[in-house]
């Protein structure tokens, strides 16, 4: 099922250390630019130039894929990004000065914007048609194993030293994921010597994402996700917990774990039974969706605490199988030459329409209360299941 067991291994081994400096660099800079600034709109900054330069990344994604193999884009990034981070270290002990740190923040997003698609696209050169679903659940055990020990370590260790001390460890974490990647081996089709006009690359995977059922579907319901998931956000759920929950700001925490714990329990459900669920993706998809809805319906209107616990984790464990049963769908119905395409398509259309949504559901929040900002997102996941529903032969495998 498994083409080369020790590139697989190589890819999700490498993929999970640079999860972890990821967690590491943001929780790091978080601290540094409050203990140079104090201020919390400069820390508001990052995930702002973060969204805006991943966002650019995946629109440029397929000028990069056309000219080079996915796995130099892959290594390359994890070595730009350990450059990066040194010289960001070296200027933080130099000047001292926050806004210096900014470019940096959009250069390292960047890399990640245009590197995602190509990660994600290796996958299907690794693994047969059949474990697909099994090696997606996999790489989404691990990337959660990494957000639910990450985030509390990574605190652990500013209070014992500093953030500084992370950005280190994140340096040499993604330097040993560039090492890693270097020797996965596979066979890849060879790029073209004279590719197409800039402008026809770029919309290659736009054109696919229009013009095949399967794809536009799964484009809509990523629009959607992105509008409603901005429910999530710190600034939302603060809110939440503090207006409606009546509790203190560890209680973020508690809920936040609760629906990374869905999302890692559900993972290794589908880790397990995954052979058996391929032709039924488009059922986890449809039910995936709904659900989700239902679940953030709930949460918005709970207002007890230990019920909001169990909607959350509810709602992560049924977004962990409409995100694996998408991303397999698209994985087994686009050729690899134009899978990532798609990807970074894909990835467009979801940060451009998060960071834009933030906004919106912010000004929601503010005028008309926190929980309409629930209502409003459930309503559109909801509708949206029942619309797939309704088109659910183009999903099928």
């Amino acid at each position: 099922m498994i083409r080369n067991k020790s590139s697989f291994r190589l890819l999700w081994m490498s993929q999970a250390l640079a999860n972890c400096g990821d967690v590491f660099y943001i929780a790091g800079i978080i601290s540094v630019i409050f203990q140079i600034s104090g201020s919390a709109f400069m820390m508001a900054l990052v995930p702002f130039f973060i969204t805006l330069s991943r966002f650019l990344g995946s629109i440029f994604a397929p000028l990069f894929i056309d000219r080079f193999s996915l796995k130099r884009i892959v290594s390359l990034s994890h070595l730009i990004k350990a450059i990066l981070m040194a010289i960001l270290v070296a200027y933080i002990w130099r000047f001292g000065k926050v806004y210096g740190i900014f470019p940096a923040i959009s250069l390292i997003a960047f890399v990640d914007g245009y590197a995602a698609p190509a990660q994600r696209s290796m996958i299907p050169l690794l693994v047969e048609k059949i474990a697909l679903v099994k090696a997606n659940s996999l790489f989404s055990i691990v990337e959660n194993i990494v957000e639910l020990g990450g985030w509390p370590a990574s605190g652990i260790l500013v209070a014992l030293f500093n953030g500084e001390i992370l950005l280190f460890i994140s340096l040499f974490l993604f330097f040993i994921s560039f090492i890693m990647v270097s020797f996965i081996d596979y066979a890849e089709e060879k790029k073209i010597s004279n590719p197409p006009e800039k402008w026809i690359v770029l919309k290659e995977g736009w054109a696919a994402l229009w013009r095949t059922p399967s794809f536009k579907t799964i484009a809509i319901i990523d629009l959607v996700d992105s509008m409603a998931n901005v429910v999530w956000i710190a600034a939302i759920l603060y809110v939440y917990v503090e207006e409606i929950l009546a509790k203190n700001e560890a209680w973020w925490g508690y809920i936040n774990s609760a629906f990374f714990a869905g999302l890692l329990l559900s993972g290794i459900g589908l880790y397990r039974i995954g052979e058996s669920v391929k032709s039924k993706l488009h059922v986890a998809i449809i039910f995936g969706t709904i659900f989700s809805g239902i679940f953030t319906f709930c949460f918005g209107l709970s207002s007890i605490p230990w019920l909001s616990l169990i909607l959350s984790f509810l709602t992560g464990t049924v977004a962990q199988v409409k995100l694996l049963g998408q991303q397999t769908v698209v994985q087994l119905k686009a050729s690899a030459s134009l899978l990532p395409k798609v990807i970074s398509a894909r990835e467009s259309i979801s940060t451009g329409v998060f960071g834009i949504s933030s906004l919106m559901m912010g000004l929601v929040a503010e005028y008309f209360g926190v929980q309409s900002v629930f209502v409003i997102a459930a309503l559109l996941q909801i509708s949206v299941g029942f619309w797939t529903w309704a088109n659910q032969q183009a999903l099928q495998i």
